[in-house]
């Protein structure tokens, strides 16, 4: 695969504007605020006061203060929970999902699109190149992937990008994001997770010397204090079809959960999935099963599960 621009148009976009914009945002977030800039966005969540995760987001600064971009469908559940306590600060949030579009670029040819559309590249991960009514944002991959925030009346950036041919089909994407290690809060796991369960004390989404943030006390407990007892893991199978709705056994237990599912090019499936650490650590044979769709007309299968690497930069 040399180069995919997929639409990424399934996202939420909030903006958050005023004075106290970034104090807000620092005693709410995960994450530390300051350290974002025109040219560097960070990875945050947040979190209920039990420290459960509500929603993860990236946060990127723009003329008028931070745009907070998170999953579809969770823009108005983040701003309905966020305004119980901006009303303390001299700072607005409004959903602005509508006047922006988005979209990926990925393949090993990607830094060379993006230097040709815009003539210019973020150098580091989570780094921005800031646009005349565009953001072109560097993620973390094996090979360079991008995120480009179109404004919807920037025409011709729009042009251009349609001009290189646009996909909607997400499974590379997902595949890329799965390979990451990075889970996205949809409405159907909000309030599931802790930020321990899903890897983001290891990747950076929390940020432990930022200061206090809801659930930060348990959160930093649980990282601290005792070894994790399940976490995030990715693994493949071989031969079935893999969903979010079937089970990974040991012997005749069910050990695991599965978070997001992506084919991969050779045809295997590839997931994240919380399983036991000491179930890992044993190198313990797992199974993927799936249960019959319908009596008489699908049977029941099953294949052996292999755990495989995942890049965890923060210790």
């Amino acid at each position: 695969m040399a180069t995919s621009l997929t639409d990424l148009n399934n996202f939420d976009l909030l903006a958050v504007t005023g004075d106290e914009a970034a104090k807000f945002l620092q005693g709410q977030l995960t994450c530390d605020v300051n350290k974002v800039s025109p040219t560097q966005s960070v990875r945050g969540a947040y979190c209920d006061i039990n420290g459960r995760v509500i929603a993860d987001m990236r946060v990127v600064a723009n003329d008028a203060g931070y745009l907070l971009l998170t999953s579809r469908g969770m823009g108005f559940a983040l701003k309905k929970t966020l305004e119980k306590f901006i009303v303390f600060s001299k700072a607005t949030i409004k959903v602005e999902t509508s006047s922006w579009e988005r979209f990926g670029v990925h393949g090993s040819h990607a830094t060379q699109t993006i230097q040709s559309l815009f003539k210019t590249v973020p150098p580091d991960v989570d780094g921005v190149a800031p646009l005349e009514g565009c953001l072109v944002i560097r993620l973390p991959d094996a090979h360079a992937r991008y995120e480009i925030l179109v404004k919807t009346d920037n025409d011709e950036v729009r042009d251009q990008l349609e001009n290189q041919g646009i996909t909607d089909d997400l499974e590379e994407w997902e595949l890329a994001d799965i390979r990451q290690g990075a889970v996205h809060i949809t409405a159907d796991i909000q309030d599931t997770y802790t930020p321990q369960l899903l890897n983001y004390d290891l990747t950076g989404v929390i940020d432990f010397k930022k200061g206090c943030f809801p659930g930060q006390e348990i959160v930093a407990r649980m990282h601290y204090r005792a070894p994790a007892k399940k976490r995030l893991y990715r693994a493949t199978v071989k031969g079935v079809r893999a969903g979010t709705n079937s089970t990974i056994m040991a012997g005749t237990e069910s050990v695991g959960e599965i978070i997001s599912v992506a084919m991969s090019e050779s045809g295997q499936y590839e997931m994240l999935a919380i399983l036991p650490c000491d179930l890992i650590e044993q190198k313990a044979h797992l199974e993927l099963h799936n249960q019959a769709e319908d009596a008489g007309e699908a049977r029941a299968s099953k294949a052996s599960l292999q755990i495989l690497d995942l890049p965890l930069p923060v210790g």
